[in-house]
């Protein structure tokens, strides 16, 4: 069997984040791949010293915990003390975090992504763009820069840093236009776009052995902590549901408006998504969580526009976005025909895995 290393966000709190990191895991192990994250140390060269001691825990992180219990109360903290546990249990249970990058042996291989791997809002991780991984083979799978364009990177003065790494790199897939854009400018080479891992895998098993739950008609809120809380969008999103007679439930982020709040694991989030009634979501994995649940579901942009917008018109659903002219009420009363949206997203499954068979050389 061949074994493999992902490097990718394995260390953050983020449901989107596990759950593609295990979907391809699913994927590379259906092909009779082993693979496993690698462990490694991110960069945070370009943000403040406070934050960087959020990421950094020690001693020096107090300061910023403290600071963090005092604007946003001890219900919060706790909850997303909780959280971070909870998602720890995840990784170990599920086995999917490996040795640390530099240590790794007899690897066939690297692979680079999913995510928002070659974004460098926090700094210049190097084995994001394969530098210094332990195996000549990498390539990178559904990559993506994020919200990161070409001209921050060249006002970070990090375009031979970038473009090096990606030009050494065997082959590079990316899953959104402007990821792509950058790299053909980078080297010259148009990338092949696949979809994202959670699409890939689709976790319908999972999605089909749920039960329902023993709940009222709720309206999901999927968003993180910091956002969605505008006096105007709660407004907006209360009345809806007073009126649609919906219970607000939020699964995974506290946002102290809502009905109810759950601190769900990463698999328990697709339950919630599965027997909701309508989701709001702000995010890329909500949206994709949204798609694979066949649900019906509303979205708002915000710096993520590019990514999200790039999502929504691969599946024909840019009108989901919310407007002037679109609002909660008006998506509401016009369920989505998921016909056409399963049948593209299985067309882009196949796609999609043909690119990995044939980077892994699984052929003959």
């Amino acid at each position: 069997m061949k074994k493999y290393g992902i490097i990718t966000h394995y260390h953050i709190s983020n449901h989107g984040a596990m759950l593609q990191l295990q979907a391809l895991i699913h994927v590379l192990r259906s092909l009779g791949v082993e693979a496993k994250a690698l462990r490694f140390e991110k960069s945070f060269d370009f943000i403040d010293e406070e934050t960087r001691n959020k990421y950094r825990i020690s001693l020096r992180s107090i300061p910023f915990f403290v600071k963090f219990l005092i604007e946003n109360g001890l219900r919060k903290s706790w909850f997303n003390f909780l959280k971070v546990r909870k998602f720890n249990r995840f990784k170990k249970n599920s086995r999917i975090i490996g040795e640390y990058y530099s240590l790794a042996k007899d690897l066939d291989g690297v692979i680079v992504g999913s995510d928002e791997v070659f974004a460098l809002h926090t700094g210049p991780t190097p084995v994001f763009f394969g530098h210094a991984c332990p195996t000549d083979n990498v390539f990178a799978y559904a990559a993506s820069f994020g919200p990161t364009n070409y001209e921050d990177i060249e006002r970070l003065h990090c375009i031979p840093f970038v473009k090096s790494g990606l030009e050494n790199m065997k082959a590079i897939s990316v899953r959104d236009n402007n990821t792509g854009a950058i790299v053909e400018k980078l080297t010259g080479k148009k990338p092949q776009k696949v979809c994202d891992p959670v699409i890939l895998y689709g976790y319908q098993k999972e999605i089909e052995d749920f039960g329902t739950l023993n709940h009222q008609p709720y309206l999901l809120i999927y968003a993180y902590d910091n956002n969605m809380n505008d006096p105007s969008e709660v407004d907006m999103i209360k009345t809806f549901a007073k009126k649609h007679g919906l219970k607000i439930v939020a699964p995974g982020f506290y946002h102290s408006w809502c009905d109810e709040i759950v601190n769900a694991g990463p698999i328990e989030i697709l339950r919630y998504f599965k027997n909701a009634d309508f989701i709001v979501t702000d995010t890329f994995h909500g949206s994709v969580m949204s798609l694979i649940t066949n649900r019906n579901f509303a979205v708002i942009t915000r710096n993520n526009k590019n990514k999200l917008v790039n999502l929504l018109d691969e599946y024909g659903q840019v009108g989901r976005i919310l407007s002037e002219d679109v609002t909660l009420d008006s998506l509401y009363e016009q369920p989505i025909d998921y016909t056409t949206v399963n049948a593209e997203m299985e067309k882009r499954r196949e796609e999609s895995l043909e690119f990995l068979v044939e980077r892994l050389k699984l052929k003959g």
